[in-house]
């Protein structure tokens, strides 16, 4: 089943013009399954169903893995569409084409050198706050280093919500993302916490670590679990302890990847450099399995006739954030160039007359010829000038535009003109029709041809 709705966010600050809006319509589609097998073959055929769509607008996209975030689920995928102004960063991969968003993308970490545990070691370090200070103050590499994250969070269901204090933990060549930190902890927000609350818990701001720390969550990179004899804070000013080990001198709630990935880092498929790149994203889709369904008691009968939960997908593509794409993507410096699948017309007659005569009832007889044969077609009688016309017509980006005037008609012949292209061809009159539909014809050929299977990367 599927709908196309306008939905609304509560943004404060709606941005970058119509990719990010209070007010927005989205098609949405949902496939109902009775198992998780009958859902993954769904889900395949709208990922490739969705690449069809994409390339019949004229748009490449990019299909990278994707945090669930409140949908949940299994599984997601955005697809992106590659702009220097996208407001999502991705990670990717030359080497093998691993994809995915900085929220959830992961990396191969160098790890330390293997070391027995030493003794802990007090040291003066005054006026050292940040890792920076630290590595030069202690002539160290960050990478044996540790620092500390103090958050709030809001953790737990329904009446179980609770506010946590979370202390996460990451080596100091790294940094935390909020968003693995949050799936980590099960987050439904997080903020940063307070001086006080930080020293209520027995940490120092600038030199804290979770050593001796009472009533927080303890989280901590998997690169810290296994780098021995770092140094980390001593939760009082001005002091760091060296030889910090986890496990014999704290202990984590949890071990877990909370690292963001940078450019630069290997892929954690085949090694190569990572590199960064910005994308909006134009579509998304969901495993969302039996979340939704558990929880209103959305159940069907199986073949014994039990009561089973429905497993669901849920895929998604923003109208507006698409053709606001398409826009950045098809343009010049005289205005649009939409791709003929999601142009508002097809094809543009601007007439070049003042008022009735030969050319207002060539351009109408045109007008009508072309819609009988399924054409759309927008006629600009207007009493203006034709530089206005012209001008008008470049700025609206109709794929085709077609000149009738009196001049071409003593001729014999009207204009045509692609509006991609800076060729105008003259056309006889009585060929007209048929060379324009042909024009038509050939230019959605070229967004067909687009299409192809792409490989599925789950």
């Amino acid at each position: 089943v599927y709908q196309i709705h306008t939905k609304r966010r509560d943004d404060p600050r709606p941005r970058t013009g119509r990719i990010r809006v209070s007010e927005f319509t989205m098609k949405d589609s949902y496939s109902l399954d009775a198992d998780w097998e009958g859902l993954e073959k769904q889900y395949r055929a709208h990922y490739q169903h969705y690449f069809n769509i994409f390339h019949r607008c004229g748009l490449d996209v990019l299909a990278v893995r994707s945090d669930t975030g409140m949908m949940g689920g299994e599984l997601a995928h955005e697809y992106m569409y590659l702009t220097p102004i996208g407001e999502d960063t991705l990670l990717l991969c030359d080497g093998c084409e691993y994809s995915a968003n900085r929220q959830i993308a992961t990396f191969a970490k160098q790890a330390n050198p293997k070391e027995e545990p030493a003794a802990p070691e007090k040291i003066a370090t005054p006026n050292t706050t940040t890792i920076e200070e630290l590595t030069a103050l202690l002539d160290i590499p960050a990478n044996k280093t540790a620092k500390a994250l103090f958050l709030m969070a809001t953790v737990g269901d329904g009446r179980d919500k609770k506010d946590a204090f979370v202390l996460a933990v990451i080596r100091g060549d790294m940094e935390v993302n909020e968003t693995k930190l949050a799936n980590a902890v099960g987050a439904l927000e997080m903020w940063p916490a307070r001086d006080e609350e930080i020293r209520g818990v027995g940490a120092e701001p600038g030199y804290g670590s979770p050593i001796g720390v009472e009533e927080a969550l303890v989280v901590v990179d998997d690169s810290v679990a296994s780098s021995p004899n770092l140094v980390a804070g001593a939760n009082e000013s001005g002091y760091h302890l060296a030889n910090v080990n986890h496990g014999r001198d704290y202990t984590a709630n949890v071990v877990a990847d909370i690292a963001s990935a940078r450019q630069g880092d290997g892929c954690p498929d085949c090694g190569a450099a990572l590199r960064e790149s910005r994308g909006v994203e134009v579509g998304n889709i969901f495993q969302l399995g039996t979340k939704f369904t558990e929880a209103l008691g959305g159940n069907f009968l199986d073949a014994e006739g039990k009561a089973q939960p429905v497993v669901m997908g849920s895929y998604g593509i923003g109208v507006g954030r698409l053709l606001a794409c398409i826009a950045e993507e098809y343009h010049d410096e005289d205005g649009l160039v939409w791709p003929i699948a999601v142009a508002p017309y097809q094809v543009h007659i601007v007439l070049l007359a003042k008022g009735a005569g030969a050319a207002q009832d060539a351009g109408e007889q045109l007008y009508d010829d072309l819609a009988d044969r399924g054409i759309e077609v927008l006629l600009d009688d207007r009493r203006e000038n034709p530089g206005v016309k012209f001008n008008d017509a470049d700025l609206i980006g109709i794929p085709v535009r077609v000149t009738v005037g009196d001049r071409g008609l003593r001729q014999g012949i009207v204009e045509v003109k692609l509006r991609r292209e800076k060729e105008r061809r003259e056309t006889p009159v009585d060929q007209a029709v048929e060379y324009i539909v042909e024009q038509v014809e050939k230019l959605q050929r070229e967004l067909d041809e687009r299409v192809v299977e792409v490989e599925y990367k789950g």
